[in-house]
């Protein structure tokens, strides 16, 4: 009795496996797309993406009827010319290429010229979003680099000022060369309220073989709500402001190096050389270097004196200040003559953040605040004492 209870349990359990195994099949079948399918998840916030298109391989002598089939299929699905990277939440708008559809470029071929002399100029697209309140930048094409840039790497870094975002959005050039092109998009986003008060700025870069940054030009774009409605989707161009094309200022010129080291708390300052300074005697010449935040200077240091109209300076200046401080710290930097009653001042430049500076000053300390692992270099011109004292 216990032997022929073994047998039928043990024929009972391998025909429930046969059973079961015939219920799985062991090769799925699965459809052939031949479509693009819209996938959605139903717990998730429902951002969709495509499933491309199967295209069919057809031999060497069915080249004329596959182009027809292919061309049929794009045009029944034109969308897919431009999905072609990551999307955005809420948007199917791709970051990082151009769809050009959007954009009205020049018919014109003098649009297209290259610019008198030496300048280097830059094409983009600029077109504000309200629904979103996004700022769309396309970065197309440049023109005209300088004769030493031709093998190297070009690049273009974005920021929008102000800004509580210190990092820069970076377009490489496509290739090397004279006239690069880019064919790049970056979205910020911005408030229509706020619109009025940013401006755009665009620095150009060529990178050498041995990874140094050489700046070629920037262009700062102040942003009207009104101008960007009227220039939406059109192909613009702007002439980059470079070192060369700015002749001596009145008051001299003042090469300085900056580096802030995050992890150590710690601001350097290093004081090349100044050029065409209106000095008054033989005395010689010291630069004197203030930290302040807010309007409260925390620390003067001075450099030694050196001689002559063009002096080098060549002194390296710390100061400690904290992270949290970084937007409302700034560097002044005061040419002085030594005296026995009251130095005599040549110039003075202000260094810092949107809260107190522009232009290449604005920029040199944003470099600064991005690149902890270089001394950031930059010339500025010298400003009148008596012009920065009624502007503070």
């Amino acid at each position: 009795m216990l032997f022929g209870l073994s047998v039928y349990l043990l024929w009972r359990k391998r025909r429930n496996q046969t059973l079961y195994r015939g219920l799985i099949p062991t090769t799925p079948t699965i459809p052939r797309c031949t479509t693009p399918v819209l996938q959605t998840s139903q717990s998730s916030s429902g951002v969709p993406f495509f499933v491309p298109p199967r295209f069919k391989r057809t031999p060497q002598l069915n080249k004329g009827k596959e182009e027809t089939e292919h061309a049929d299929e794009w045009e029944l699905y034109p969308y897919l010319h431009t999905q072609q990277d990551s999307l955005t939440v809420g948007s199917w708008f791709p970051l990082g290429s151009i769809r050009p559809d959007l954009y009205q470029l020049p018919e014109e071929p003098s649009e297209w010229a290259l610019p008198n002399g030496s300048a280097v100029r830059l094409w983009f697209a600029l077109q504000y979003q309200q629904e979103r309140e996004q700022l769309v930048v396309s970065l197309l094409r440049a023109a005209n680099l300088p004769a030493q840039c031709q093998g190297n790497v070009t690049l273009v870094k974005l920021q929008l000022l102000p800004s509580d975002d210190r990092r820069h959005r970076q377009a490489k050039a496509r290739r090397k060369g004279c006239h690069p092109q880019f064919n790049d998009t970056f979205v910020f986003q911005v408030s229509k309220s706020c619109v009025d008060q940013c401006s755009l700025s665009m620095s150009m870069y060529t990178v050498d073989h041995q990874k140094k940054h050489h700046l070629v030009g920037l262009v700062l774009i102040p942003l009207r709500f009104s101008e960007l409605k009227e220039m939406a989707g059109k192909v613009q161009w702007r002439d980059l402001d470079s070192e060369s094309d700015q002749p001596l200022s009145k008051n001299g010129d003042i090469q300085v190096s900056l580096n802030y080291n995050q992890s150590l708390h710690r601001l350097t300052v290093v004081v090349l050389r100044a050029r065409g300074l209106q000095c008054c005697s033989d005395a010689g010449v010291c630069t004197q270097v203030s930290l302040k935040i807010h309007t409260q200077v925390v620390r003067n240091k001075w450099t030694t004196v050196a001689k002559g109209n063009n002096p080098s300076f060549n002194e390296r200046l710390t100061f400690r200040l904290l992270p949290m401080r970084l937007d409302t710290a700034c560097l002044t930097l005061q040419l002085q003559q030594p005296s026995t009653e009251e130095p005599v001042l040549l110039g003075i430049v202000v260094i810092g953040p949107f809260m107190y500076a522009r232009g290449r000053e604005l920029e040199h300390w944003n470099d600064m605040v991005s690149k902890p692992q270089e001394l950031v270099r930059q010339w500025h011109p010298l400003g009148s004492f008596s012009l920065h004292k009624s502007k503070s």
